[in-house]
């Protein structure tokens, strides 16, 4: 019998395929846009996530592909903590476990010599499609991060967003964590909460609203 957890993991390389024909939309970040970055989100436009809503890591679905050559940058550390930061930013509230969580949340990040283009379409359905990395230059590689959000109780994918940026590994580290923050803070520009009426109007209900 497969696992729970394991369901969820193959979920989120296949059912973001299924889920993208007839219940999705893509929208691509409203603001916030800089040089070397793109940023592509998709969700259920039926679905919205209330405020108060409890989310928690889903560490099997977690995927970060380390490279020798940013070692010295605590990049796996400031991703989490900007997604974190993020989720509480849209008044949610983060826990320890998924035992006390509404919504399980993962991410994937790799450069482009561990997950190119053509992996990226395949696992998670969506691509930001950025072409501005230079392919002559040894210190500049092309870097993925999507991050997708998952209903616990029904084990849905109900949003997802992917941002890709040209990662150069001589970059100062507090450059690099001002690039982590802006690229976090535009994905989660399209994260569905819930309007404030609609939670009244529904009464103590928390989760999704469809």
């Amino acid at each position: 019998m497969i696992s729970k957890p394991l369901i969820k993991i193959i979920t989120v390389s296949f059912a973001a395929l299924l889920t993208t024909s007839c219940v999705t939309e893509t929208v691509e970040s409203p603001a916030m846009k800089f040089d070397g970055a793109a940023v592509i989100s998709v969700g259920d436009p039926n679905v919205s996530v209330a405020p108060g809503s409890t989310f928690a890591w889903l560490s099997e679905a977690v995927r970060f592909y380390d490279d020798e050559r940013l070692d010295s940058a605590p990049l796996k550390s400031l991703i989490e903590s900007e997604i974190v930061n993020n989720i509480k930013q849209k008044q949610m509230v983060f826990v320890d476990s998924v035992n006390g969580a509404t919504y399980e949340i993962a991410y994937t990040a790799a450069l482009e010599s561990s997950l190119d283009d053509s992996v990226i379409i395949r696992r998670f359905g969506l691509l930001p499609g950025m072409s501005q990395t230079p392919k002559d230059d040894a210190n500049v590689e092309k870097g993925s991060l999507i991050v997708y959000v998952f209903e616990k109780k029904s084990g849905s994918i109900i949003w997802r967003s992917a941002a890709q940026v040209s990662v150069a590994f001589d970059m100062p580290m507090d450059k690099r964590k001002e690039r982590v923050i802006r690229v976090v803070a535009e994905m989660f520009q399209t994260f569905p909460v819930q309007a404030e009426s609609s939670v009244k109007d529904n009464g103590s209900k928390v989760g999704g609203n469809k």
